[in-house]
């Protein structure tokens, strides 16, 4: 399996117009948000790219976002200074899917919460 680093598949998407992606968010890197599997949305079917970094714009500040959030957002496609494609200007970007409580590894058996008072 090759690692498409340019995102060349996002190519036909760079014609000056904006498009709605979704994605879902990995991580925090300086003052970039890391989103994988990047989709347009709507279209299902799979990735058009496997990770990307965008700014860390208001736009997802507002969001809250925790790793495994799906997120959806409109963006324009343009070429980076490394010939290869990235989506600038993010806007109007939605949580449409929050990411699955982490289990807390505690078991707690019975139903008696204030043992500890006794």
């Amino acid at each position: 399996m090759s690692v498409d680093i340019y995102n060349e598949k996002l190519e036909p998407y760079d014609d000056g117009k904006r498009h709605k992606f979704s994605g879902t968010f990995d991580r925090l890197n300086d003052r970039l948000a890391i989103f994988k599997d990047l989709r347009i949305a709507g279209a299902g079917g799979n990735p058009i790219v496997k990770q990307l970094a965008l700014h860390y714009l208001k736009t997802f500040k507002d969001l809250d976002l925790k790793r495994g959030d799906v997120v959806e957002f409109e963006g324009m496609v343009e070429k980076d200074s490394n010939n290869g494609f990235t989506i600038e200007r993010p806007t109007q970007a939605e949580k449409i899917r929050s990411a699955a409580a982490d289990d807390a590894k505690v078991d707690v058996v019975g139903d008696d919460w204030n043992w500890f008072e006794n």
